[in-house]
């Protein structure tokens, strides 16, 4: 028998082992009952849900074979048994892929399946999960510098160049995906929901956004200058450089503030009025400039100080 929580117990250990334990203790498990027992709310109301889900638990309580089986699963490993060996085989992330979809694999089955193996007395499920700890799971493992992938414990220089090509392959299927389509970028809403992993960035940043006569994106954003967290130079020559090499017929100005704050200062708006100069001189037209803080937020300049459009 397949166990809809078999993966999830070996991935994700604590929350779901807390849950498990107090519910197989429990002849018909329910949220109420196992938040008493210790186990948060959102977890005792999902684990439950998805053991429903799965014929495992009912309105009379457990399914036998399940309850057996997960208190088999809780049980202390003899010898060294490694987490791959002791998942059903329709649970290891190979079979798990070809059978279900490669979309129903979490981060720690994929990034196994990239690896292939673990070292030592470490299986490749469990390497998987430990490089997700340390490099802050899978959006950190993916902005890290070789240098440093080298650095962790059973990443040698092939798995590690493996690692880098299927980030990078990843990064210029989003990139192509995005020219081929040319969003709109109508209103400082539809720029910012282009943007967002902007508010992930550690040291500021200024783009530029060609754009069409539909205002339709170019290509990608242009990285005019990159600074440290105390700011960044803006200079039209670079910024308007960029946007005549893309062809655009006017662009948007952007650049993230990593302080979470998106106040426009001073030094914000000089900048903006002199690029609006400059567009007028070149005839591109400046359409915006907007500043990215964290939590979605944002400023238009356009709007809170139209008086530097004019």
């Amino acid at each position: 028998m397949t166990l809809a929580l078999a993966s999830a117990l070996l991935l994700q250990p604590g929350p779901v082992r807390q849950f498990l334990s107090a519910a197989v203790d429990c002849d018909q498990p329910v949220t109420a009952t196992l938040v008493q027992l210790g186990v948060p709310y959102y977890e005792a109301t999902l684990y439950c849900r998805r053991l429903q889900a799965a014929g495992e638990l009912h309105a009379g309580g457990w399914l036998d074979e399940a309850r057996t089986g997960y208190r088999q699963l809780l049980a202390p490993p003899t010898g060294s048994a490694r987490r791959l060996g002791r998942l059903h085989e329709g649970d290891r992330p190979r079979e798990k892929a070809l059978h279900s979809g490669i979309r129903a694999l979490s981060d720690a089955e994929l990034l196994a399946v990239l690896l292939r193996t673990g070292g030592g007395d470490e299986g490749v499920l469990e390497f998987a999960d430990r490089l997700l700890v340390d490099f802050d799971g899978v959006l950190g493992l993916s902005r890290t510098e070789i240098g440093a992938l080298l650095e962790a414990r059973g990443l040698g220089p092939a798995k590690a160049t493996e690692l880098m090509a299927a980030f990078e392959l990843a990064n210029r299927v989003a990139s192509a995906t995005r020219r081929r389509e040319r969003p709109r970028l109508s209103t400082p809403e539809d720029t910012i929901a282009h943007l967002r992993e902007m508010v992930l960035l550690d040291h500021e940043r200024f783009f530029c956004l060609p754009l069409d006569a539909r205002s339709g994106l170019i290509g990608e954003p242009r990285v005019v200058s990159m600074g440290d967290v105390d700011g960044t130079d803006a200079g039209p020559r670079a910024f308007f450089r960029s946007a005549l090499s893309a062809g655009a017929i006017s662009c948007i100005a952007v650049h993230n503030h990593p302080t979470g704050d998106p106040s426009a200062s001073a030094a914000d708006l000089a900048v903006t009025v002199r690029l609006v100069a400059a567009g007028r001189t070149l005839d591109l037209k400046l359409v915006d400039h907007l500043i990215v803080g964290d939590r979605g937020r944002f400023v238009s300049i356009h709007r809170t100080h139209p008086q530097c459009f004019r």
